[in-house]
């Protein structure tokens, strides 16, 4: 039976996901699939010590990070969905050692998700009454709620990222040192890109997008069951 990990941030986002599989047990098994979930803590050296340490203990075959997001293009809107392809760090800047945005010292430029799962999720969201993104993921340590914030990102990056979190890259480089496949799911609970002031909109649809991202995840391992 195949072991898949559950990563998500916050206690709100970790709920959504058990109720989106109708249970209180941190680890189940559901359409012929064993599940463990865990809460991975907000950041990056709370995720990749979490990722870790459920990679030793439980060896999954694949990862999930699942939760909200920020979204960095004007024409998205509050609990869109994103499937990102790419993962980045927007606020690593090694630039003058020769490295490109985003890139870690003896790193790649940047990670990429598992194109099988990413395909699955695709599919599985053409349901979901909320558009659907791809593209890159921008992790960081800071709050994106300014122009500058949003205006030095798309600089950096040239406009390629779709949205923004805390937490995705350090499942990518935790993920490919220990060569497991994972994916990323994030709905969006505020857009900056579109001005100040969504902190206030973060408050008030975290619960929803977090909904939206358990929901999609929810779909994918029942679709999953439900093929020949």
């Amino acid at each position: 039976m195949k072991t898949v990990a559950i990563l998500a941030p916050m206690q709100q986002e970790l709920d959504a996901v058990l109720n989106a599989f109708e249970t209180q047990t941190l680890i189940f098994e559901r359409y012929g699939t064993k599940f463990v979930l865990a809460l991975s803590g907000v950041g990056r050296a709370n995720t990749a010590m979490n990722t870790a340490l459920i990679i030793k203990e439980h060896n999954p075959d694949e990862i999930i990070n699942v939760g909200s997001a920020g979204g960095l293009q004007a024409e998205q809107k509050i609990l869109d969905i994103v499937i990102p392809e790419e993962v980045v760090a927007v606020d690593v800047d090694l630039t003058a050692l020769g490295y490109e945005y985003g890139q870690i010292l003896g790193g790649p430029k940047s990670y990429f998700t598992d194109a099988k799962i990413r395909e699955e999720l695709i599919e599985a969201s053409k349901g979901c009454p909320y558009s659907t993104h791809t593209g890159t993921v921008g992790s960081t340590e800071a709050f994106i709620c300014r122009e500058e914030q949003v205006q030095e990102i798309g600089r950096r990056f040239n406009n390629r990222v779709v949205c923004v979190e805390m937490e995705a890259f350090s499942v990518a480089v935790v993920c490919e040192k220990f060569k497991i496949p994972f994916a990323v799911i994030r709905s969006l609970s505020d857009v900056p890109a579109k001005g100040e002031g969504n902190e206030n909109d973060f408050n008030e649809f975290l619960c929803h997008a977090s909904r939206n991202a358990a929901q999609l995840l929810h779909t994918l391992y029942k679709r999953r069951k439900a093929q020949p």
